[in-house]
């Protein structure tokens, strides 16, 4: 079937045993968007390219050929097809990735586009100098997309490792955003009061703090050994403690309590399955600030958006 003498192959062909190898674990569906993202990837082009190339039965050389064997390999223990490739797209901006960086979801494009959108923040305040921090900030997608909007801000990112910040240091560098009034801060949310105490007082008072910490109880690791998931950093998707809301509280107590201005927002990413205790806990500490939780597209709660002393 394929002309190793020549050293091409049929790009028809290679979608012909893409299939074959991958119909007992993906769909359909699943298959054909697992394709067309790898090869955009290895011809370097777009979507509507592909179709073309099928229509004319381009040919890939052995080096693209073999590289797409080991993605298959890959992919057959549903290994995520961005760490296969490297990188994302995150509302249209490129994000860079590798195996110490969580992969951003769909559902935290919705938070930056209904942060974006926001009446009380972006939209009034595109030319002011604001000070925006984004916590547990990973490959620094929110803070690229907030920075975009509101250039003349302070951005600050905050994660627990210098790695990870790197990463995002360098998908700053990528997109061609000019690290001006951009800080990187290596720390730890659960640390103890004292770590806290030394860098608040380092810190500004901010006007808008994003987050979407880890909220997974460890407790549901077994419920996703069979999904991708367990290919991502752990420490960024499993709460290792028994109160699985542990992270909003650190960031609500500290951050929110001590370094947000009045009528400063606080967004959390958060899930319909944590919902009702952050209510109660909000409703139990933070009774003067007003708060409200936002669907999602598939009508789940997935945002949480608070405004400090707004009562």
């Amino acid at each position: 079937m394929y002309n190793f003498k020549k050293k091409i192959i049929n790009i028809n062909n290679c979608y012909i045993m893409f299939v074959k190898k991958l119909i007992s674990i993906y769909n359909k569906n699943e298959i054909y968007k697992l394709f067309f993202i790898l090869f955009s990837h290895i011809l370097k082009c777009n979507f509507n390219d592909i179709y073309y190339f099928f229509l004319i039965k381009k040919k890939i050389n052995i080096k693209k050929y073999n590289f797409l064997i080991k993605s298959i390999n890959k992919l057959l223990y549903k290994f995520p097809i961005q760490y296969i490739i490297k990188y994302t797209y995150f509302l249209n901006t490129k994000i860079y990735l590798n195996k110490n960086i969580f992969i951003p979801r769909q559902e935290t494009e919705e938070l930056v586009s209904y942060i974006i959108n926001d009446k009380n923040n972006i939209k009034n305040n595109i030319n002011k100098k604001l000070n925006i921090i984004d916590i547990c900030t990973g490959s620094g997608c929110i803070a690229i997309n907030i920075k975009k909007k509101l250039y003349n801000s302070n951005i600050y990112l905050l994660d627990y490792s210098n790695k990870i910040l790197l990463k995002a240091k360098k998908n700053f560098y990528y997109n061609k955003i000019k690290c001006n009034n951009i800080k990187f801060i290596k720390f730890n949310i659960l640390n103890k009061k004292k770590k806290y105490n030394k860098l608040l007082k380092k810190l500004p008072f901010f006007d808008i703090i994003i987050s979407n910490p880890p909220y997974i109880s460890y407790k549901m690791y077994y419920k996703y050994i069979n999904k991708n998931i367990i290919y991502e950093p752990y420490k960024s998707i499993f709460v290792l403690y028994n109160d699985d809301i542990i992270f909003y509280k650190k960031i609500m107590f500290y951050f929110y309590k001590k370094k947000l201005n009045k009528n400063g927002i606080l967004y959390f990413e958060i899930t319909k399955k944590i919902k009702k205790k952050i209510n109660i806990f909000l409703k139990k500490k933070f009774i003067n600030d007003y708060f409200f939780f936002k669907k999602d597209i598939n009508n789940n709660y997935r945002i949480l958006k608070i405004i400090k002393n707004k009562i």
